[in-house]
């Protein structure tokens, strides 16, 4: 899966975390806008991507229990990167919108 070796490449360059592949899940869900805590996804990012929104996500929780996640927004079909978000535990720590 690409985006676990990307997952595991970017943990390393911007937090200079070693993970291991195997450590890492993946999992894959359909949400609605009103799903959606504004907390999680601002209401103004969540206006510009689909409803529902495909979100994939990339999980690795640290030793020292510390979970991250990555989640990608992505466009049924193409597999397009439209937004992406990291949270570590429990809390966004960094958002990317990949469309206008």
């Amino acid at each position: 899966m690409m985006y676990v070796d990307w997952f595991v490449g970017t943990m390393k360059k911007m937090f200079n975390i070693d993970v291991n592949r195997e450590d890492v899940s993946f999992e894959a869900y359909d949400f609605y806008h009103e799903d959606l805590d504004d907390l999680l996804v601002p209401a103004g990012h969540l206006v510009k991507l689909p409803n529902p929104l495909l979100l994939e996500t990339v999980m690795y929780a640290d030793d020292k229990d510390n979970e991250w996640v990555a989640a990608f927004a992505t466009e049924e079909g193409t597999r397009k990167k439209l937004y992406e978000l990291w949270v570590k535990n429990g809390e966004p720590i960094a958002y990317e919108m990949y469309i206008e």
